[in-house]
């Protein structure tokens, strides 16, 4: 494959939403890498960062999800208002499927703002049932208070498989880096100051049939805004949990420092398949994945699944 050096990112939903995305650091010149390749050219459409589409009032609404599969799913939405995250809206999605002679109402829920946790930040969270590979279409009704309610129909995706690992699948025996293989943690940890979430690899930890916390964030270079808080989040349960599990942090990218114009995806990000941050996986002590979260996780979405995986 031809190898070139571009100045595009291939991670962050958010991307086209500049209130979403205005991160301190712009990301490097760099694609994703093979694994135990060059860089290569990120391709086409690689990203897939939704427009908000835009309703009365000036809201918009954008689902925040790379790729959705066969199954009853977490379905989170931001919601703007005149490009600016809001979180004191009440918001209810309807899913249908389209057919040949029209649409079919297959589920309904709810979405609540999730963001404990999250330093402000955090998505409404819908849970609906998406039996059917092909195209859907969520018809999304938000309201803020004193406001007239606004209707948005956003077009999305199930697809019958994924190569991102999901539920009920065994993850990627991945050697992510950790404290063993690095003078300093700062090599495998972009937050200042770095986490306390290196101590095994997400090989160790199904190796020891130990479950797992795994969160793929990098807090310097985050494309979604959200990956700091993200981290933050996930550290408050760590207390009341890591006697149980391990908490890994698997840093977005590599070769970070000294030079950020020469970093890439990490080699664990590419066997994961991930093209989005954060995402938080939840791992059985077989390795088989029992609950992910795309985008913001607020601690109280975290601490339930948590609790359903440890019972």
């Amino acid at each position: 494959m031809r190898t070139t050096r571009r100045r595009a990112l291939v991670v962050g939903l958010l991307l086209a939403l500049p209130a979403l995305a205005a991160c301190d650091s712009a990301p490097p010149a760099s694609g994703p890498s093979e694994p135990g390749g060059a860089a290569t050219a990120a391709p086409a459409g690689s990203v897939h960062a939704p427009p908000a589409v835009s309703g009365a009032g000036g809201l918009q609404a954008l689902v925040v999800a790379s790729q959705l599969v066969v199954g009853v799913h977490r379905f989170p939405i931001g919601i703007l208002d005149h490009n600016a995250p809001v979180n004191d809206a009440s918001v209810h999605v309807q899913a249908l499927l389209a057919t040949t002679g029209g649409a079919e109402l297959r589920g309904q829920s709810d979405a609540p703002f999730r963001g404990q946790g999250l330093q402000g930040r955090g998505l409404y969270v819908a849970q609906l049932p998406l039996d059917v590979a092909g195209q859907w279409l969520a018809v999304i009704t938000a309201q803020r208070p004193g406001a007239a309610p606004a209707r948005f129909n956003v077009p999305f995706r199930v697809a019958a498989s994924s190569a991102v690992p999901a539920v009920g699948q065994r993850a990627p025996r991945s050697h992510n880096p950790t404290l063993r293989d690095v003078p300093d943690v700062g090599a495998i940890d972009s937050g200042s100051p770095p986490d306390d979430m290196h101590d095994v690899s997400i090989a160790d930890a199904m190796a020891a049939r130990r479950p797992a916390l795994v969160v793929f964030a990098t807090p310097a270079f985050c494309v979604s805004q959200a990956c700091g808080p993200q981290v933050e989040a996930v550290r408050i349960l760590e207390p009341a949990y890591r006697d149980r599990l391990a908490f890994i942090h698997v840093e977005v990218y590599q070769d970070f420092r000294p030079d950020p114009a020469k970093m890439r995806l990490s080699r664990t990000m590419l066997e994961w398949h991930l093209q989005t941050e954060p995402w938080v996986f939840l791992l059985d002590g077989d390795g088989i994945v029992r609950a992910e979260f795309e985008g913001s996780a607020a601690t109280d979405e975290l601490r339930q699944a948590l609790d359903q995986l440890l019972a």
